[in-house]
C-alpha cells in the first residue's frame, strides 16, 4: 500500500542538545537517524524547481527535473494558482538513503515512498528502481506543495478569515487522484470495505489517520469530479476562510448536503462492487486459512522430519517477525527471528522482499547498518550460517535458492538506485551481476533445471504506465524474452517442481493466482474477492499455498484441490516485445542545465516569543529563533529571556541567553554554543536553594553505532558564581569560579510504542559526569545514574513495563535529585522530601488494552475520543545523603488510565495507596503522607 505524510520539520536532536546548560541529560532515551554517508550535493535550476541530487544520481536527476516541470505546469493549470516561491525537490537512490535525510525528525519507514514539508514546501522522495512509482510518488507529493501554497495565499489575502481543520482524506485523495488514481491494491481494499459493510462515513473518515484515507479518499475525489466538475477544488481552497468547519465549506463549494453527498457515495461503491459477489468467492469459502496475520509464506521440510513447515513474516506484534508454524497447525506459530530490535536485523523488508528455504536453510535480506545483507538462517540449529555485503549494492530483495543449493539469485539496488538481477555463488560469496539497465527487475525464481531465471520486471512496451510482465532469462547466454505480455501487473512468479510458473496477476482486475509454462501457456488458478499473492505449488498435496487479503490484513491460505476453478489459458501474442525509453530523457532540458554546487545558508524557520505581567511583581519576555539549511544538516538556535521586577533587578542583569549551532550532516552529529543564566534554583526540593549567575562555552557530540545505541558527550566551561541561600549539604554560602564539566552517556533503545507509551523491547541510560571547580582545585560536583526499562509483551496490545533507576552523586556541590512525583514514585511530590545524594526507583506496572475509541455524542455533534489503556502498578523508592543513611524505603500501588492526546503525549489518571518500608521520620513528610490514598492526573510521557 503507498503511503504519502506531510510532515512539519523536526528539532528533536533539541531534546538532546538544546539544553547543555542543563547539569545532566540522565532521563532522554530515542533511537538514532545514522548518518552513515556524507552526501556531496548538487543543484539544477529549473523553471521552478530546484533539484538537489549527488552524484550517483546523474541520470535520475534529469529525468526527475523534467518530470517535476511537466507536472507543475499542469498543476497551475488545476488549481489556477503559481506558487511565488520555487519548489525545493531533495531526490534519493534509494529508501536506505531516504532514512538519513534530515527534512523529517523521524526515521522515514519503508511504507513512507515521500514527504512533503510544512513551512518550507520542501519534497523528498528516494527511487526505488521503478520509474512509474517513481512519477507517481513525485506527483502525488507536488499536489501537496500546491496545496499548502494555495492555502498560504488564501490566508495571506484574508488574515482575519476563519481556518478550518482540513481533513487528511481530502488532501490525500486529491494528490491520489492528481498522481493518477487508484490501483488494483487500492480497489481490493474499497471492495472488501464496500462489502463487508465497513465503509466509513465522512464524519467518521474526518478522524482517520491510517492508510485507508488514501484510496477512499482518492475515489471520493474522483466522484465528485466527475459529477460536479474538477474546478471546483480550486474554488474549495480560495474560498475556505469564510467557512466555519470543513463540512459546511464542502456542502457550500459542491452545493449538496453532506448527507446527500455521503449517500450517493455509497450507493455508487454498492453499485460498482456488489455485482463482484456473483463471480468470485471470499478466500475462506475457496480455501483453507492456516495462519492468522501472516505473509510472504514459503513451505520446507527438516531433515529426519515428515513435517511440512510454513516460513512467513507477520507484523501482529508490531515488529515485523520470521515465524514458523506446521502446514497443518494446532499450536501458536513459533518465532524463528525478530527484527526490528538490532542492528543486524534492523528491516526484513515485508512489504518488498519474500523468503526461500532450500535444506534446512532460510535466505532473506535484512538491513544491516548501512545497506542490506544477504542472510543464512538455519532452521534446525536456529542461528545465522551466513552473511553476505556487497558495496555496490544498497538493497537486496526476494533472494532465491538455485536447485543445486550452490548459489542465490535475487533483485538488488544499486546505488544509483536501478534493480537489476543478481547471482551470488557460494560459499565464498561472489556477485555476479544478470541485467544492467533501468528496468525494474524483482522476484527471480530459477527453474528445476537451474538453466533459466523466471522474474517480473516493467521491461515491456507497457512499463512506462506501472505495468509488470514476466520475462525469462537465459542463465548461459544471458538473453531476456518476455514470458507474459500485457498493462497488468504480474508479480511474484516462482517455479514450481511441476515446470510451471505460479504467479500473481491483476489482469482481470482482481489480484489471483495464475500459472503459465516456460512456451507461454497458461490459466488462472484462482477466483478470489480480495486478492491473492505469493503462491507456492505443494506438489505432495497438490495444493497452493500463497497469502491473501481479508478483513483489512494478510493471511496464508492453502486452496483445497476442489477449490482451483477451471480457466481458458492464454499465451503470448507474437506483438510481444521488449525495451523503452524513459520519456524525460529526451527531453532538452535534461541534457541543458548546467549543475552547480550546494551553497550552505542558513535562513529564519521559526520565531516564537512571549510575554507575562505579574502584578505587584514585575515583567518577563522571551524569544527564540531557529535557523536551518534547506537540507536540515545544520541548525542554529538564539533564545533569550529576562524579568524585571521591584526587588528582582533589572533587565540586563536578569538576562538569560543561549546560542548553539548544531552539524549533524555526518554519522558524527557536534555542536557548540554560548549561554548566561541568572536567576533562582531549586536543587532536589526545597532543602537547596541557591542564587547563579553563570556564562561560559558548551559543546556537545553524539556518536550512533547503530539505530539502537549510541554514545553522547558534553563538555562545558563556565564562570559561576553561586550563592547557597537554604541548603543543608554545602558547607560554604558562596562559591565563584572557573567550572569545567564532563557529561558521558550510553543510550540503547529498541523499544516498540503503541500510541499511550512502550510496549515491548528495552531501554538503557547509562551517564556519568563530573564538575571541576578550577578556581579552588577540588570535584565540585560528579554523578552517576542508570536507567533500565524493559518492556515484556504479554499479548499483541498488552505489556509487563519495569523501570528500576539507581543514582549516586558527591562533591562539594553534590547534585541532589528527586523521586517523587508522576514521572518517578507515584503519589509523592515532585517538589518535597523524597530527595537525596543516593536514590533508587522500581516502578512495576501492566498495561492493558480498555477501548478502541471512545465517541460522545451532543445535539451539535460527536465528541470523538482515542482509545484508552488500563493499568496496574506498584512503585517503590527511596533517597538519602549522608547525613540521613536511616531513611526507608517508600511505596505506592494502584490503578490507572491513559489515553493519548498526540504522539508521544498521554493523559494519565492513577488512582493508589501509599505504603513505606522501614523508617519515614527522615523524609519530613505528614503523618497523613504514608498509608493514605491518592489520586493523580498527569500530562506527558508514559515511562
Amino acid at each position: 500500500m503507498r503511503r504519502r505524510w506531510i510532515a512539519l520539520p523536526g528539532c528533536c536532536l533539541w531534546l538532546t542538545f538544546a539544553a547543555p546548560p542543563a547539569r545532566a541529560q540522565i532521563d532522554y532515551f530515542g533511537q538514532n537517524k545514522v548518518h552513515y554517508r556524507n552526501f556531496q550535493w548538487r543543484v539544477l535550476r529549473g523553471a521552478h524547481v530546484d533539484l538537489y541530487y549527488y552524484a550517483e544520481e546523474s541520470e535520475l536527476a534529469r529525468a526527475a527535473l523534467e518530470a517535476a516541470e511537466r507536472t507543475v505546469r499542469e498543476l497551475e493549470w488545476k488549481f489556477g494558482h503559481t506558487p511565488t516561491a520555487r519548489i525545493p525537490l531533495i531526490v534519493y537512490a534509494s529508501h536506505a538513503h531516504f532514512e538519513q535525510t534530515n527534512l523529517v525528525p523521524f526515521v522515514p519507514p519503508e511504507g513512507l515512498l515521500g514527504v512533503t514539508e510544512f513551512l518550507r514546501r520542501r519534497v523528498t522522495l528516494p527511487f526505488n528502481g521503478n520509474y512509474a512509482q517513481f512519477r507517481h510518488t513525485l506527483q502525488h507529493e507536488l499536489v501537496h506543495a500546491f496545496q499548502l501554497s494555495l492555502l498560504a495565499e488564501t490566508y495571506r489575502r484574508h488574515p482575519r478569515g476563519r481556518r478550518p481543520r482540513i481533513p487528511l482524506w481530502w488532501s490525500e485523495g486529491l494528490a491520489e487522484l492528481w498522481s493518477g488514481g487508484e490501483d488494483t491494491r487500492d480497489d481490493m481494499l474499497l471492495r472488501e470495505l464496500t462489502i463487508a459493510g465497513r465503509l466509513p462515513t465522512l464524519e467518521q473518515l474526518t478522524y482517520t489517520v491510517s492508510g485507508v484515507v488514501y484510496p477512499l479518499g482518492g475515489a471520493i475525489h474522483r466522484w465528485l469530479a466527475e459529477r460536479f466538475g474538477e474546478w471546483r477544488v480550486a474554488v474549495f481552497y480560495r474560498d475556505l476562510w469564510k467557512y466555519r468547519t470543513f463540512a459546511e465549506a464542502l456542502e457550500d463549494v459542491y452545493g449538496v448536503p453532506l448527507d446527500e453527498i455521503e449517500n450517493a457515495l455509497r450507493y455508487d461503491f454498492r453499485r460498482r462492487y456488489f455485482p463482484t459477489v456473483t463471480e468470485r468467492r471470499p478466500l475462506d469459502v475457496s480455501a483453507e486459512r492456516l495462519v492468522e496475520r501472516g505473509s510472504r509464506p514459503v513451505a520446507y521440510g527438516l531433515a529426519g522430519d515428515s513435517t511440512t513447515r510454513i516460513l512467513f513474516l507477520s507484523g501482529r506484534t508490531g515488529a515485523v517477525t520470521i515465524y514458523s508454524t506446521p502446514r497443518d497447525p494446532s499450536d501458536r506459530p513459533n518465532v524463528v527471528l525478530r527484527g526490528e530490535r538490532s542492528a543486524e536485523f534492523e528491516s526484513l523488508h515485508p512489504l518488498a522482499s519474500r523468503l526461500d528455504v532450500r535444506g534446512g536453510v532460510a535466505v532473506f535480506s535484512s538491513k544491516y547498518h548501512e545497506r542490506d545483507a544477504l542472510f543464512f538462517w538455519d532452521l534446525a540449529q536456529e542461528r545465522v550460517v551466513g552473511r553476505y555485503q556487497f558495496p555496490e549494492l544498497v538493497s537486496i530483495r526476494s533472494p532465491s535458492w538455485a536447485p543445486d543449493g550452490e548459489s542465490v539469485v535475487m533483485s538488488g539496488l544499486s546505488r544509483a538506485g536501478y534493480a537489476d538481477l543478481y547471482r551470488v555463488q557460494l560459499p565464498h560469496g561472489h556477485l555476479e551481476r544478470l541485467t544492467a539497465d533501468r528496468y525494474d527487475d524483482r522476484d527471480p525464481s530459477i527453474s528445476p533445471d537451474g538453466t533459466t531465471v523466471v522474474f517480473a520486471s516493467d521491461r515491456t512496451l507497457f512499463g512506462s504506465g506501472g505495468a509488470l510482465n514476466l520475462c525469462l532469462l537465459d542463465l548461459a547466454s544471458r538473453t531476456v524474452r518476455p514470458l507474459t505480455f500485457g498493462p497488468w501487473r504480474d508479480e511474484s512468479p516462482r517455479w514450481g517442481d511441476n515446470g510451471r510458473i505460479y504467479f500473481t496477476s491483476d489482469r482481470a482486475g482482481v489480484f489471483d493466482i495464475y500459472s503459465v509454462d516456460s512456451v507461454g501457456m497458461g490459466r488462472r488458478e484462482t477466483v478470489t474477492l480480495t486478492g491473492a499473492f505469493d503462491p507456492q505449488w505443494l506438489s505432495d498435496t497438490q495444493e497452493l499455498l500463497f497469502s491473501g487479503w481479508a478483513g483489512s490484513s494478510f493471511h496464508v491460505y492453502r486452496s483445497r484441490a476442489d477449490a482451483v476453478p477451471s480457466a481458458p489459458t492464454f499465451e503470448l501474442p507474437d506483438s510481444a516485445r521488449l525495451g523503452w525509453a524513459w520519456p524525460e530523457l529526451t527531453q532538452p532540458l535534461a541534457f541543458e542545465l548546467e549543475p552547480v554546487p550546494y551553497e550552505r545558508r542558513l535562513s529564519l524557520d521559526v520565531v516564537a516569543g512571549d510575554a507575562l505581567v505579574a502584578p505587584g511583581l514585575g515583567t518577563a519576555q522571551g524569544a527564540l529563533f531557529l535557523f536551518s539549511d534547506l537540507l536540515g544538516d545544520h541548525l542554529a538556535l538564539v533564545s533569550a529571556t529576562t524579568f524585571q521586577g521591584e526587588g528582582f533587578g533589572g533587565l540586563i542583569d536578569n538576562l538569560n541567553g543561549q546560542v548553539f549551532y548544531l552539524n549533524q550532516k555526518r554519522r558524527l552529529n557536534w555542536g557548540a554554543g554560548a549561554f548566561r543564566l541568572r536567576g533562582l534554583f531549586l536543587e532536589g526540593d526545597l532543602s537547596t536553594v541557591y542564587e547563579e549567575t553563570a556564562w561560559g562555552g558548551f559543546g556537545v557530540v553524539r556518536w550512533p553505532f547503530s539505530r539502537y545505541e549510541r554514545i553522547e558527550g558534553q563538555l562545558r566551561f563556565e564562570r559561576s558564581d553561586r550563592f547557597d541561600r537554604l541548603s543543608n549539604d554545602v558547607g560554604e554560602e558562596r562559591r565563584v569560579g572557573w567550572l569545567a564539566s564532563n557529561f558521558l552517556s550510553y543510550v540503547s533503545d529498541n523499544s516498540l510504542w503503541v500510541p499511550t507509551g512502550p510496549i515491548d523491547g528495552h531501554r538503557i541510560n547509562l551517564t556519568a559526569g563530573v564538575t571541576n571547580d578550577l578556581t579552588n582545585g577540588r570535584f565540585d560536583a560528579w554523578t552517576l545514574s542508570i536507567d533500565h526499562r524493559r518492556y515484556l509483551r504479554l499479548g499483541v496490545r498488552s505489556a509487563f513495563a519495569l523501570r528500576t533507576f539507581g543514582y549516586v552523586t558527591g562533591g562539594a556541590h553534590p547534585r541532589r535529585i528527586s523521586i517523587g512525583g508522576t514521572w518517578g514514585l507515584r503519589g509523592y511530590p515532585r517538589i518535597g522530601r523524597i530527595t537525596g545524594t543516593r536514590a533508587f526507583l522500581i516502578n512495576n506496572e501492566v498495561r492493558f488494552p480498555l477501548t478502541d475509541f471512545l465517541a460522545i455524542r451532543f445535539p451539535i455533534g460527536e465528541l470523538r475520543l482515542p482509545g484508552m489503556e488500563g493499568a496496574l502498578f506498584a512503585d517503590l523508592g527511596g533517597a538519602w545523603t549522608d547525613a540521613s543513611t536511616d531513611r526507608g524505603a517508600l511505596g505506592s500501588a494502584g490503578l490507572g488510565v491513559r489515553m493519548p492526546i498526540g504522539f508521544p503525549l498521554v493523559l494519565r489518571l492513577d488512582v493508589g495507596w501509599r505504603f513505606a518500608l522501614g523508617e519515614t521520620r527522615g523524609y519530613g513528610l505528614a503523618s497523613n503522607a504514608i498509608g493514605g490514598r491518592f489520586v493523580d492526573f498527569f500530562f506527558g510521557f508514559n515511562y
